[in-house]
């Protein structure tokens, strides 16, 4: 219990994530830009079978509206742009989302 309550608190207090298998790195694609950046896991307990893609699932499929991403980076997909914006928090309604890919580092 005491890393389900750690987890939580480091997720409502806004501290920086570890390092680890507490996110996953995702390439999100919409119409209009792709966006790469951290997806915070849920916690492990939730899944029967806790492995990434179960849990990235879970997250993207539990009923939110919107996904939080961090350390993002946005790029628009028609016109290629010198310097791609770097965001540290953005939030994005799944409605828009085309597709999402797990990155490797």
């Amino acid at each position: 219990m005491k890393k389900d309550e750690s987890t939580l608190k480091k997720v409502v207090t806004g501290e920086r994530m570890k390092t680890g298998n507490d996110y996953v790195k995702l390439l999100v694609t919409t119409e209009d830009y792709l966006i790469t950046g951290k997806l915070l896991l849920p916690i492990p307990a939730v899944v029967e079978n806790p492995t990434t893609e179960n849990l990235l699932f879970y997250a993207l499929n539990c009923g939110n509206m919107f996904m939080a991403l961090h350390d993002c980076v946005i790029s628009n997909r028609h016109n290629v742009e010198y310097q791609p914006e770097h965001v540290d928090y953005y939030n994005i309604n799944l409605n828009i989302v085309h597709s999402c890919q797990i990155l490797k580092d």
